[in-house]
């Protein structure tokens, strides 16, 4: 009798989930695909809060950790400048759920503690773990969102990427040639525009403006089309050796104001790189 009773009441989630996803898709043109494989996420998500399923998959709980945490920040490389070790992640999650008022059950913290233990280890660096969190708020910039679209940008040097313990990276980006830029974007209500990043992105310095190389690279895209993380690159031939700082400009993005991103140069490493 339980075992139906779980039947029946799955049933009802997806079939009242699927109306609204079907009108999304015929209405807005977005994928049916799409959307069945979003309301079949949300559907077992629910189940899991009311206990009517008891595990999640990896592709799950990646989802639970987006729906629940990407909401109360700016996405990934705001997560990836904590820097935390297995304990301090529960530690997190509990102020989360105590302090900002994110509604998660206890097993859903548990899904997400675990799942930020095995995806955000300590970097596997030569370096001290202090000189690593200064590295990466030396070359992290963000904005407060215009738009409700925020924008998180990291100016991936070689040694930003040898201290998160992806030297691979540097040559994949090809960073000996480009000035490269991770860039990270988060939208709180609806789906993000299919923003091209290589066409609205310029590089300042000294008071001339360049275009960023065609093409951009996806990183990821989550779920529900909340957060999209990509990169972008400019040749390192436009870099005057005496430029005192540059600018990454976005322009068009969710707003007419241009979003300006400001280093000075050269950067200035902690002792001990």
């Amino acid at each position: 009798m339980k075992f139906f009773k779980k039947i029946s009441i799955t049933f009802l989630i997806v079939t009242s989930l699927s109306i609204p996803a079907i009108f999304f898709a015929t209405s807005e043109g977005s994928g049916i695909k799409d959307d069945i494989d979003y309301v079949y996420g949300l559907a077992k998500l629910f189940m899991f809060r009311h206990s009517l399923i008891k595990n999640l998959s990896e592709k799950e709980a990646r989802v639970l950790y987006q729906q629940k945490c990407y909401r109360k920040c700016h996405g990934d490389e705001v997560i990836k400048m904590v820097l935390l070790p297995p304990a301090g992640w529960l530690q997190v999650v509990d102020k989360m759920r105590t302090e900002r008022g994110v509604e998660m059950t206890s097993k859903e913290a548990d899904v997400i503690t675990n799942y930020l233990k095995e995806t955000y280890p300590v970097p596997q660096s030569n370096l001290p773990y202090k000189i690593v969190k200064q590295i990466q708020r030396l070359l992290w910039r963000n904005d407060m969102g215009y738009g409700d679209v925020y924008a998180d940008i990291t100016y991936a040097t070689s040694e930003y990427l040898k201290s998160i313990g992806a030297p691979a990276l540097i040559k994949k980006y090809d960073v000996e040639n480009n000035i490269v830029f991770i860039i990270s974007l988060n939208v709180h209500d609806g789906r993000l525009e299919n923003y091209p990043l290589d066409e609205l992105s310029y590089l300042r310095i000294n008071n001339k403006e360049y275009p960023a190389n065609k093409g951009w690279e996806l990183r990821f895209e989550t779920w529900d089309k909340h957060h999209r993380e990509g990169i972008v690159k400019f040749k390192k031939e436009i870099l005057d050796d005496k430029a005192e700082y540059f600018e990454l400009i976005i322009r068009n993005m969710a707003t007419k104001d241009d979003r300006i991103f400001r280093w000075n140069l050269p950067i200035v490493y902690p002792e001990g790189i």
